[in-house]
């Protein structure tokens, strides 16, 4: 893989400066990574690892068997241990779950020297100075810009829709349902088993305005009753408008 098609895979797995033709595992973007002499490419290991880590359940890197320096030479070797440190004190940083930060941790004790590698780069990194990655140097005042870019503000923007979209079915729910039937949705929902006399009442009520909101007969007389209400109110607003603003029909 050269720089160019690695370009195009880095978007692929959370790092987007450009679109990707095709699909690759994440393991053959990172272990392409630390082969790179561009500071910039370099920057985009722990965006990728964070990607991977969410998608798998388990890395091949994870197997017992698997070894940093049989797969790399010497210097991409080191390379690799140094991004995968900083990838834990990134980790760590914007306090990301915990389970994410010990697959990190395991990662790096693979090699004997790894606890050294993350004492020496720990200081520097808190200081937001520069650090040598095998024999590329640094910022990590950017790693951080670029972590917290592609990583932490796109998390904090799905939270925000989703919390979005929570509350907004919810006042949608509380149009149609009372308290005590959208507690009986919400276990039905979650699987959870009903009393005898909830089941009872779930299956004489709520199930039948379900049955109602499933209708797509029901459906489109809402949406047409909808839009003529849209054009009624249009309509008024306008004549509002030439009556008491242009003082005329």
């Amino acid at each position: 893989m050269d720089k160019n098609q690695l370009l195009d895979y880095l978007a692929e797995h959370g790092y987007a400066l450009m679109q990707p033709e095709a699909v690759v595992e994440p393991e053959e973007v990172l272990e392409n990574l630390p082969r790179q002499n561009d500071a910039r490419l370099l920057k985009g290991f722990p965006v990728v690892l964070f990607n991977a880590l969410k998608k798998k359940d388990r890395l091949t890197w994870e197997s017992r068997d698997w070894d940093p320096f049989k797969r790399f030479n010497g210097k991409e070797a080191t390379r690799w241990l140094h991004l995968v440190a900083l990838s834990f004190l990134l980790f760590r940083l914007f306090g990301l779950e915990k389970h994410y930060q010990e697959k990190v941790l395991k990662l790096f004790r693979k090699c004997k020297v790894g606890k050294t590698v993350l004492s020496r780069l720990e200081g520097p990194f808190l200081k937001s100075e520069q650090v040598l990655v095998g024999d590329v140097r640094l910022s990590t005042e950017r790693l951080k810009n670029s972590f917290r870019r592609y990583v932490t503000l796109v998390s904090d923007e799905k939270q925000a829709s989703q919390k979005k979209h929570e509350l907004e079915l919810e006042l949608l729910l509380s149009e149609l349902f009372t308290p005590r039937q959208k507690d009986l949705l919400r276990k039905k929902t979650d699987a959870k088993v009903f009393t005898k006399t909830e089941r009872e009442y779930f299956y004489r009520v709520v199930k039948k305005r379900l049955r109602a909101l499933a209708s797509d007969e029901l459906h489109q007389m809402a949406k047409s009753l909808l839009l003529k209400l849209i054009f009624d109110t249009s309509a008024l607003a306008i004549f509002v408008y030439w009556v008491f603003v242009r003082g005329q029909i």
